[in-house]
């Protein structure tokens, strides 16, 4: 997924987008993971430059006062400790087998931990977690 195609950024996402623009890099894979304790937005965003990872959160301690957006850039030779883990869960009946799994995305630079479950919607999903996870594993050295 691509950041427009998120529609858990708020304004965030627009910002983030002119800032992609600003910098003349290509977004090749984004990911959105919200805070439900307080709405706080991690936006990690794959591009030809590096791993752009975002913080959207607010600037005090009020959360309806004003939020900041700040994000630092790991270039792909710094993103180090990738792994990529698969779990599943099967049950075999008569003559059907159901499956569940899940996929987990680790990194240790920059510290990201993403799960996402086949039966999963929205930034849990594994159509929203494995473009992320794909292209860091084709780009980081």
């Amino acid at each position: 997924m691509k950041i427009a195609e998120w529609d858990t950024t708020s304004g965030a996402g627009a910002i983030v987008q002119d800032q992609l623009s600003e910098l003349g890099a290509e977004e090749y894979a984004a990911h959105v993971a919200v805070s439900p304790a307080n709405g706080r937005l991690r936006i990690l965003v794959a591009t030809d430059v590096g791993l752009l990872d975002y913080h959207y959160q607010p600037s005090g301690a009020d959360p309806s006062g004003p939020w900041s957006l700040r994000s630092e850039l790991h270039r792909w030779a710094g993103v180090r400790g990738l792994r990529l883990q698969t779990e599943a869960q099967i049950e075999e009946g008569d003559q059907t087998v159901k499956a569940r799994w899940i996929w987990r995305f680790v990194a240790e630079e920059p510290k990201i931990d993403l799960a996402a479950e086949s039966t999963a919607s929205g930034e849990h999903a594994p159509g929203a977690v494995l473009p992320l996870a794909r292209t860091c594993f084709e780009h980081a050295r």
